[in-house]
């Protein structure tokens, strides 16, 4: 099976600026997933879609392939997953013959992201051979989703589910577990990307239980700082 790995790396990110290319332990921040997806032996192929020259060099030089620069119009805020892996895949195969059976999707925010942890959810796509598999962390205690509110007009707490709420689960003993989207890695299917439906993961989607360091996800200056203390202080150890 052809497993091709993606890392989508925009420029443009508003809240730090260059985000995808800022130092962490005095290594740019996409560095860690090419780095990852190069020594994951399930991975075929590693390619960097991004919209900025100077991304595009940086990877290169790290080792990962850069085919084609990502158009305008599929590099805004507000560009969904989809499209843009169905451009990489329709550029491949129109300019290089390359098909892959699947994409892993591994987004640079996600530094703590091993070559371990992507061979083993690649061999558990092999095995099941599901639409897709995504990482998730457990969410637990003040995060649970029974303890949620959304806020009315007057500032009114409107239980986020009026059934099952922090009044029928009081200790967070009773309560059940759940499990959270933490973006570190997406395997998918690529006739699920090449589907035209708005679905993006399928109907048989499965999940793969990720550790909570290794769910950090970068998003803020604020994430920066504790990711770097991580690895500083060797906490964290990356493999």
């Amino acid at each position: 099976m052809r497993v091709l790995g993606i890392i989508p790396a925009r420029a443009g990110s508003k809240r730090i600026a260059d985000k995808n290319i800022k130092p962490l332990n005095n290594k740019p921040l996409i560095q860690y997933s090419i780095d990852s997806a190069i020594k994951a032996s399930g991975i075929d192929k590693v390619i960097v879609s991004t919209d900025n020259p100077n991304y595009a060099n940086l990877a290169r030089s790290l080792g990962a392939e850069v085919p084609f620069n990502r158009p305008d119009e599929l590099s805004n805020d507000s560009t969904p997953d989809k499209p843009v892996l169905q451009h990489a895949l329709s550029w491949l195969k129109n300019y290089e013959n390359y098909i892959p059976d699947a994409v892993a999707m591994l987004r640079p925010t996600s530094p703590f992201r091993s070559a371990h942890l992507i061979n083993e959810v690649i061999e558990k796509f092999k095995l099941e051979q599901p639409d897709s598999i995504r990482t998730v962390s457990t969410a637990e205690g003040v995060h649970h989703p029974y303890w949620m509110y959304t806020m009315g007009e007057n500032g009114e707490a409107v239980p986020l589910d009026k059934e099952k709420n922090a009044d029928q689960f009081f200790q967070s003993q009773m309560l059940p577990p759940v499990y959270r989207l933490n973006g570190v890695l997406d395997i998918i299917a690529c006739r699920v990307i090449e589907n035209p439906s708005d679905s993006m993961y399928g109907d048989n989607m499965r999940l793969f239980e990720t550790d909570p360091l290794v769910s950090m996800d970068i998003d803020t200056e604020y994430d920066f700082m504790i990711c770097e203390n991580l690895l500083k202080s060797g906490i964290v150890k990356i493999n």
